[in-house]
C-alpha cells in the first residue's frame, strides 16, 4: 500500500498505476531519504521524474515543498498522479507532464532545488540525462537518484559538475544523493 508518511497529507493513500514492471518507492527507502533532506524540502522547488504514482514528489509537497513538477511519458501514470495530487489536495501545487524525462529536462527552462530521478532499473543509459540534470540543479540542489545495485553511478556522472554525496541500500534498491562539486 502506499500513502503520504508525514507532514499535511499524511497516512493519505496512494494509488499505484497498473504497469507492467511499476515499483514504488520502498516506504524506508523514502523515510530515510527525507529524513536526509530534513527541512531542506521546506519551500523547495522539486521535481519528479519518472514519477510513477507521484509518490516522492507528493511526499515532497506534504512535508512542506512549494512547488513540484511530475514528469512520466506513460499515459496511465499521468493519469494516476493527477489522482493522486487531487486526492491529497496539491493540484494548485504541481503540474504533470507526460514527456519523456530526458526530453523533458533538455527542454526545460525551469530549476529546481530538489530531483527525485527513479527510472525503472533495467535502465542503466541514463548519461545524457544526467548531464541535462546539472544544468537544471539549483545552487546547492540535490538529486535524489533511485537505482539498482548494479548501476555505476560513478560512471553514470563522470564528465560532469555532479558528485555523489550520500548513498543509502535497500535491499536490491539504492538512492545516491547527487550535488554539485565544490
Amino acid at each position: 500500500m502506499l500513502r503520504v508518511s508525514s507532514g499535511i497529507a499524511k497516512n493519505r493513500q496512494l494509488k499505484a498505476p497498473n504497469i507492467e514492471g511499476f515499483r514504488a518507492v520502498q516506504e524506508i527507502a523514502k523515510q530515510s531519504l527525507f529524513s536526509i533532506l530534513g527541512d531542506k524540502i521546506v519551500g523547495a522547488v522539486c521535481l519528479d521524474l519518472f514519477a510513477g504514482s507521484g509518490n516522492l514528489g507528493i511526499e515532497a509537497l506534504s512535508r512542506g515543498a512549494s512547488w513540484c513538477d511530475f514528469v512520466d511519458s506513460n499515459k496511465e501514470c499521468v493519469e494516476t498522479i493527477g489522482l493522486n495530487l487531487h486526492n491529497c489536495g496539491f493540484l494548485e501545487m504541481s503540474e504533470v507532464s507526460g514527456k519523456d524525462a530526458v526530453k523533458f529536462v533538455s527542454k526545460t527552462p525551469k530549476t529546481y532545488d530538489i530531483i527525485f530521478v527513479d527510472p525503472f532499473y533495467d535502465t542503466t543509459s541514463h548519461i545524457f540525462l544526467t548531464k541535462n540534470l546539472e544544468r537544471i540543479l539549483c545552487k546547492n540542489g540535490v538529486i535524489a537518484f533511485f537505482h539498482g545495485e548494479n548501476l555505476d553511478i560513478d560512471n553514470l556522472i563522470k564528465g560532469t559538475g555532479l558528485k555523489a554525496d550520500d548513498e543509502r541500500k535497500f535491499g536490491e534498491s539504492v538512492f545516491t544523493l547527487l550535488n554539485e562539486k565544490n
